[in-house]
């Protein structure tokens, strides 16, 4: 007999963007590719995660992945025959913020909210007093921008272990150390658990996943693993949660070869995406996770967010990146330019991160697979047009095959701001720093006719928006950054010079479409992501769906 019981509903609408480099393709005709948004084929790791924690904790936990692809009336379906009397919550879990710039996208987020809306009215614990369910619908996330659509009765704010269990303690009448704060966005007020600061859930060493039967695992599926919970630097721009953390923070080791294991011998799994803020902190973490690998019957293949610079100035920790199956590396370099470098923190000089850079690449190759995300920030202190283009052409050239992703610096501002969970150094000072001035549309001389029109919705969407600073500095402001990004991103990539990013792996190979390693290889080899993709993936979650309906 378990303690209670929830519903988790996990999974993300997906969104092409710069980093995939498709939209432009001529290689792909328009009536191939998908709208700008889709439900993605990927699980929700916090849904999971959370869900683990519960059931250890004596709770029967079900997670319903893929939630975006289902309608009203299948999940009405789902909650006639799930919810029952010990049923305390169904909860949505998310990593971003629903309704970006594309139009689709934003009728999408609409919807969900409404369905949300229309489940809580007729099983929640607030909604229609006829109705005999008294369900709480919470939601959770790192940041509370990421759910703030939802009509939730609580909004759990970053890790949440020890919130959960406080709060399902609530609902049961026991004792608890649950704090619930008051907070008002945009006009509301929400209940609001903050559990970095009031239920803090670092370091957890045994922060694991473990799938059930009723998940419905597919072998070709790249699930997320954690390996550490925070990291020892603390980037300018950076808002994850956990930073400037001086201990080791890693998961137990044994904890980290048991997970792989069991998924591996369950479900076939031998992908993953390693959720760590920086996986390469420290070498003796990456030597640590290279002897688990080594004592497992398979290979994996991991991909995940490494720092450029320790790269560069650490070879020796290539070789247990290696061992360990870390071939698919994210590096957030921001800019080639010395000064603005400096000023984002990251100091190592131009010349010295180019040569590593291009060292880790051969090296890699040479072992036989290697692919890289590289991310650019148009707009930092002391950069101009000129030298931020000379930064992508040089990666163009001396990083070939590989993906590269750039986005216009965004200053957070209002509510975007207050509902951030750890918001950046940056976010807190750019306008006391001296550096940054706040303009008007006018004093930039904005004229969204000169965007080019593929992009022109996306730059509208974020000029306007209540959320984000219009900026200037000495150099550059952001109505030039912005026209810098949609030039580029407009512009019609060669397919041998581009191909997915590191994160977009499963669109290609979950379903079958492609092998781990052929997401090397540039859109002149594969065939880029489009609607005979999207088709397939909407194949296997409408037979998630039927599967936990009873239907097959």
């Amino acid at each position: 007999m378990s303690l209670g019981h929830g519903i988790i509903l996990g999974g993300m609408q997906e969104r092409e963007d710069n980093g995939d480099r498709r939209m432009n393709l001529e290689s792909q005709k328009n009536d191939e590719k998908p709208v700008d948004s889709w439900p993605g084929i990927k699980r929700a790791p916090g849904a999971h995660r959370i869900a683990t924690h519960l059931r250890e904790e004596g709770y029967d936990i079900e997670v319903i992945d893929f939630w975006p692809a289902w309608n009203y009336e299948e999940l009405r379906e789902l909650f006639l025959d799930r919810i029952r009397e010990d049923t305390m919550f169904v909860a949505v879990s998310a990593i971003f913020p629903n309704g970006g710039a594309g139009k689709h996208d934003q009728e999408w987020a609409r919807q969900r909210y409404g369905i949300f809306s229309k489940l809580k009215e007729e099983f929640g614990q607030y909604g229609d007093p006829r109705s005999k369910y008294k369900v709480d619908f919470i939601g959770g996330a790192q940041n509370i921008s990421a759910i703030i659509g939802y009509q939730c009765d609580y909004y759990f704010a970053g890790y949440g272990e020890k919130a959960i269990t406080e709060y399902c303690k609530m609902k049961r009448g026991l004792e608890h150390d649950l704090i619930i704060r008051e907070r008002e966005y945009y006009g509301a007020k929400r209940q609001v658990v903050e559990c970095r600061h009031d239920h803090p859930a670092f370091p957890w060493t045994h922060a694991h996943i473990k799938y059930e039967d009723r998940d419905y695992i597919q072998p070709d599926e790249i699930l997320s693993i954690e390996l550490s919970r925070g990291c020892r630097f603390q980037c300018k721009f950076c808002s994850f949660s956990v930073l400037g953390v001086k201990d080791d923070y890693t998961r137990c080791d044994e904890s980290v070869y048991q997970e792989l294991l069991e998924n591996y011998e369950r479900w076939g799994t031998t992908m993953y995406t390693i959720t760590d803020e920086t996986i390469n902190d420290y070498t003796e973490k990456l030597e640590k996770f290279a002897n688990v690998v080594e004592r497992l019957p398979f290979k994996p293949h991991f991909q995940g967010f490494i720092r450029g610079d320790l790269l560069a100035a650490k070879p020796e920790q290539w070789e247990p990146m290696w061992r360990m199956g870390l071939w698919s590396h994210f590096y957030g370099i921001e800019t080639l330019n010395n000064d603005a470098g400096k000023y984002v923190g990251k100091g190592m000089k131009t010349e010295r991160l180019k040569d590593g850079l291009i060292a880790a690449r051969e090296w890699f190759q040479k072992q036989g697979l290697y692919k890289a995300t590289i991310a650019f920030i148009i707009g930092l202190p002391y950069e101009t047009e000129e030298t931020f283009l000379d930064g992508i052409e040089w990666m163009r050239k001396n990083m070939p095959r590989q993906s590269v992703l750039f986005s216009p610096l965004q200053i957070a501002q209002n509510e975007t701001l207050n509902m951030m969970t750890n918001p950046s150094i940056f976010d807190k000072t750019a306008l006391q720093s001296g550096i940054f001035r706040e303009v008007s549309h006018e004093h930039m001389g904005v004229d969204f006719n000169e965007i080019p029109e593929s992009m022109r919705n996306v730059v509208q969407f974020y000029m306007n928006a209540n959320g984000v600073r219009n900026w200037e500095h000495d150099h550059m402001n952001v109505w030039e950054a912005w026209k810098i990004f949609a030039n580029l991103a407009a512009e019609t990539p060669l397919p041998e010079e581009v191909g997915p990013g590191i994160f977009y792996y499963h669109r290609y190979v979950t379903g079958g479409m492609n092998t781990i390693e052929e997401m090397q290889n540039t859109f002149a080899e594969i065939e880029p992501y489009g609607l005979k993709h999207l088709a397939k993936h909407r194949e296997l979650i409408n037979n998630y769906i039927g599967r936990k309906l009873g239907r097959s």
